[in-house]
């Protein structure tokens, strides 16, 4: 009997919710028509085409949402950001509008993608490809030279992307060498994207934003015959922070514009994220003290004095090339762990992640339903045609429903996937006899109701020690420092330790035992 593809089970969740690579027949007819008129010689569209816009992603992207153009303007910096304009070709009341509803988002897999919009459009038609002229929303901000925006003008125009780069290309320009980009006018426009970068981290951090997206780890596909999925971690470079620091300007620079124009002109979404809470840092302070005194590391930087220093400051100054590297990974980890959902809204509020007082997602339309409407909103609102309140009010619950469960599900899809690259480590080890089993080394990266968290070095995934299954049984102590067995300390939060596969219950949880390093 043949074993199942890797992504099988990550398509059968996606299928469960009626999601597929199918779409009806009415979607496809009107997609023939848009191929057929993209309406991009439209009388209201401004001209944009002239300015060089650059696309930067990752290698391999063909849904490209995004394109910029970065220059010093009157002392500080002006910034064109053009976003993919799916909302024209998707518009409600039409079936590519309920069928963007009714899927939510585009869904990654490893090694593949569902995407929301048909690919003939979200990797043709509406993509902002290179060399072809394309219909955007274009955000045209001036920035001073600390980073503030002081002015936002946001245009349906024709604009036509230069290149499609990627971050090494863009880095390459950066420093000046040889690569695709020649033209004077877009080395100049990334090098005030670094700087443009620079200024609005800065602001991040004055806000007290905490750093936490320095890594990522990646699922991705092996092909071959034996295909299998496999975890890699991956660094993010400073050209995708600066690229990210852009989107994020945008998304808070449109949900202020939509905000002020009133509830009898528009009906926002707004993407909210609330700080953590007071008992959640009380508790984070305490498991921070209980931890660097078991390490003996009591000394700055290791300790948080909450009264005196913010929790990012704290972030940010933890020693990176100490000689603890396991044990800054495990409070990182912790720090993040305070953190609330963010979730989509129809009322303002803060977006504690990114320092914002309201904050939307323009960004991604080709790939959220709730950029669509939000593209909609906007134009409506700008150029006084909105639709009748209530019908939108209602329309507006039902994206924030949709885009919602998306957000869920995309979760569900990524913690399969996981999932399967520790099935496929550990039924090769459950193979072996008992004493013949692998040790594998990770970390201690938390503890909590009878679990502890290891993060393996390879995969760097997380697995879950189970303390009540175990023939003898583990105990962490009340801050969840320290990990025991019986009377004798065993590890500690941040700890280099062994994992070892015991046996797989009858529930499918893999029963593993922890070990010293």
């Amino acid at each position: 009997m043949s074993r199942p593809a890797p992504t099988d089970r990550l398509l059968s969740l996606l299928a469960e919710e009626g999601i597929g690579e199918a779409y009806p027949e009415a979607v496809h007819a009107q997609v023939a028509d848009w191929l057929e008129d993209p309406g991009i010689d439209a009388p209201d569209l401004e001209d944009r085409s002239e300015v060089p816009f650059v696309t930067v992603d990752g290698p391999g992207t063909r849904d490209l949402d995004q394109a910029l153009y970065c220059e010093r303007r009157d002392g500080g910096f002006g910034v064109q950001y053009a976003i993919a304009d799916a909302s024209y070709f998707a518009p409600v009341g039409t079936p590519l509008f309920d069928e963007a509803l009714r899927r939510g988002a585009s869904y990654y897999l490893p090694g593949r993608a569902v995407p929301m919009l048909p690919r003939a459009l979200s990797e043709d038609l509406v993509s902002l490809g290179e060399g072809v002229p394309r219909r955007a929303m274009v955000f045209d901000m001036t920035l001073d030279a600390q980073g503030v925006c002081t002015h936002t003008k946001i245009v349906r125009a024709r604009m036509r992307s230069r290149h499609q780069l990627t971050f090494a290309d863009v880095e390459r320009a950066q420093r000046g060498e040889t690569g695709p980009v020649t033209d004077p006018a877009i080395a100049a426009s990334l090098r005030a994207m670094k700087a443009v970068g620079a200024v609005r981290a800065r602001l991040a951090d004055a806000r007290g934003v905490v750093p936490y997206h320095r890594k990522e780890v990646r699922v991705k596909l092996r092909q071959g015959e034996d295909a299998a999925l496999t975890a890699v971690e991956v660094v993010r470079n400073g050209v995708e922070a600066d690229n990210a620091q852009l989107s994020l300007l945008c998304n808070a620079q449109g949900a202020e514009v939509l905000q002020a124009l009133g509830k009898q002109h528009a009906q926002p979404i707004y993407k909210v994220h609330p700080p953590p809470s007071e008992d959640a840092l009380a508790s984070l302070q305490a498991r921070i003290d209980a931890v660097v005194r078991a390490h003996d590391v009591q000394d700055a930087p290791w300790r948080w004095h909450r009264d005196r220093v913010s929790l990012a400051d704290y972030v940010r100054r933890l020693p990176d090339t100490s000689e603890h590297p396991r044990l800054v990974d495990a409070i990182r980890r912790q720090t993040i762990m305070v953190n609330v959902r963010s979730a989509f809204a129809d009322a303002p509020g803060r977006h504690h992640g990114v320092g914002a007082d309201v904050y939307g997602r323009f960004s991604a339309p080709m790939r959220e339903v709730v950029g669509v409407y939000l593209h909609k909103e906007m134009f409506e609102a700008l150029h006084g045609h909105s639709r009748p309140r209530e019908a939108d009010e209602a329309l507006r619950q039902q994206v924030i429903e949709a885009a919602n469960r998306a957000k869920m599900l995309q979760s569900a899809v990524s913690r399969a996937a996981d999932q399967r690259v520790i099935d496929d480590l550990f039924e090769r080890d459950l193979a072996e006899p008992p004493r013949a089993r692998s040790v594998h080394p990770g970390t201690v990266m938390g503890m909590r109701r009878g679990r502890v968290y290891v993060r393996l070095d390879a995969p760097p995934l997380d697995v879950k020690i189970y303390c009540d299954r175990l023939a003898q049984p583990l105990q962490a102590d009340a801050h969840g420092a320290v990990v025991s067995r019986g009377q004798r300390p065993l590890a500690r939060l941040g700890d280099a330790v062994g994992v070892r596969v015991v046996h797989r219950d009858a529930d499918g949880r893999w029963v593993l035992d922890l070990e010293r390093a």
